[in-house]
């Protein structure tokens, strides 16, 4: 479901380059032009988000992003709507929400502008069952309430003075415990694991060997205020690793991305790089086939990428 659309204007092929780095451009980032236009190839589903990563340019005055029905563009003569208007507009600080149907804008719905010019963003639409829950810097801003069904936005349309470094669809609502095998039944050197989440409370990631093995126990405890890292084999635990400061907080959407090198894993927390975990398998080229994901969590995306050859797995296997 990554590759949801279809972009009407072409741009330059992006390939993610797998250097470790302290700070991380987003996996599945892919600069495009503006404005952007784009088709999409399937009905949005609840649970699903968008996207929209990039930089106020200087002396902005204002940007937006649609979801439109019917057509690409916005016009109050034509025959089509926008389910959903976000306009960020700079001279007024504010950042605004609304509709147009039928021909006619409804009322305004808005809140404080949280960019300034020269600021990167983070933006992202989350779909419900009866809302679009909108997100800046991973903290909600807004719930828009649908004025028009959902499945009959087929288009994305963004402008505005921004330049964007990425747009992208994924995710779905996953059930808690989540358990799902690699693609192709392994991951290996280069392979990274995205996985999108809100915390809760405690929650842990875990990479999963053959016989019931935990190859790699990523967990993070709010009430010590510590990140455990871990393996469990034939039954016993190893030493734990707890260096380094705590990142996460309650209610506050975080990214964890886990890059397998040849001979470590490499945890990115919100693009900076977290820490090392040295393999505790003897191959771990074969011995990593599945992921389980626990605790006390919301689990908005989970995607498996590779640095030449980028893919989500859109329907993992319970």
């Amino acid at each position: 479901m990554i590759n949801q659309f279809v972009v009407v204007k072409t741009f330059a092929k992006y390939l993610f380059e797998f250097e470790i780095e302290e700070i991380m451009s987003h996996p599945q980032d892919s600069p495009v032009p503006v404005p952007f236009v784009s088709r999409l190839t399937e009905p949005l589903k609840p649970g699903q988000t968008l996207f929209v990563h990039g930089k106020v340019l200087e002396n902005a005055s204002a940007f937006q992003i649609n979801l439109l029905a019917g057509s690409p563009s916005i016009d109050e003569h034509l025959d089509n709507s926008v389910p959903l208007h976000i306009n960020a507009r700079f001279a007024e600080g504010k950042i605004i929400f609304n509709s147009l149907l039928t021909g006619s804008w409804g009322k305004e719905e808005r809140e404080s502008l949280p960019y300034k010019a020269g600021d990167t963003f983070d933006i992202r639409i989350r779909v419900h069952e009866s809302k679009f829950e909108i997100m800046t810097e991973q903290k909600e801003i807004h719930e828009f309430n649908f004025r028009a069904q959902l499945d009959t936005i087929d288009y994305l349309n963004i402008d505005g003075d921004i330049a964007l470094s990425g747009v992208h669809w994924g995710g779905r609502y996953f059930q808690i415990p989540f358990t799902t095998s690699f693609p192709n039944g392994r991951i290996a050197a280069g392979d990274r694991i995205l996985v999108y989440a809100t915390p809760k409370g405690n929650f842990a990631v875990n990479l999963l060997g053959k016989n019931g093995d935990v190859l790699f126990h990523f967990n993070p405890r709010f009430n010590e205020k510590s990140v455990i890292r871990n393996a469990q084999l034939e039954g016993a635990w190893g030493t734990e690793e707890r260096e380094g400061a705590f990142p996460f907080k309650k209610d506050i959407g975080t990214d964890v991305v886990i890059s397998i090198e040849p001979y470590s894993i490499q945890i990115f927390v919100d693009n900076k790089r977290y820490g090392t975990f040295a393999h505790r398998t003897a191959n771990p080229d074969e011995d990593y086939v599945g992921v389980r994901i626990e605790g006390e969590l919301d689990l908005s995306g989970l995607e498996f990428t590779h640095s030449q050859n980028s893919q989500q797995h859109p329907h993992p296997r319970n």
